[in-house]
């Protein structure tokens, strides 16, 4: 965990150096953050049995995600890009509840192929799942996989591209793997609206 912060602020530092203002005027430096939902396919046998459960047993369930992070311009269709990641995937009923958290910190480039506001990222993700859980006779419990070394791919399109200035809605989704240890992954599917500061 030490050794990924200190690449995050290794990068953070050359990204900022090797930074620059874009032909159009654009922030080299900027923030970013974005809100959507999806969906988490679960690799472990235990919470698919878990999940499977809460739904033939009519659990309400809310799903939401989101990131916040910035972007650093290297080139006019290359960025820098650092979020952090929270997709939450949420079972109640009465009482009993099952909230399961996903976090993940992620580094990576983002780059725009030249077809408008189209682009294409891939980040290193590195994140755990949490889950927080009180149903029937059990416990309540807190339980978290391993920290997991996983990536993350998306595609945005940027209604605003090209403008100067101002905060650019941006509609994207991704896929993120994630290991959890003991031989098992977490993929999970997202939609979102991002708003990126230019």
């Amino acid at each position: 965990m030490k050794r990924f912060f200190a690449m995050l602020v290794v990068f953070l530092l050359v990204a900022g150096i090797f930074a620059k203002e874009s032909s159009s005027n654009t922030k080299a430096i900027g923030a970013q953050f974005a809100i959507g939902s999806g969906y988490m396919f679960y690799g472990d046998k235990q919470m698919k049995n878990r999940v499977s459960d809460m739904n033939s047993r009519d659990f309400s369930r809310f799903i939401l995600g989101g990131d916040v992070g910035m972007y650093a311009k290297l080139t006019d269709n290359a960025e820098f890009i650092a979020t952090t990641d929270l997709f939450s995937d949420l079972f109640w009923k009465s009482k009993e509840y099952c909230f399961i958290f996903d976090y993940a910190f992620n580094i990576g480039l983002r780059v725009y192929p030249g077809l408008g506001g189209l682009s294409c990222a891939l980040s290193y993700a590195l994140g755990r799942r949490t889950a927080v859980i009180d149903i029937d006779d059990e416990d309540n419990d807190v339980v978290s996989t391993k920290w997991g070394n996983g990536f993350k791919c998306a595609v945005e399109y940027d209604l605003k591209y090209g403008t100067n200035g101002g905060i650019a809605p941006v509609i994207g989704t991704y896929w993120r793997h994630m290991p959890r240890g003991y031989d098992t992954s977490d993929n999970i599917l997202s939609v979102y609206l991002r708003f990126i500061a230019r």
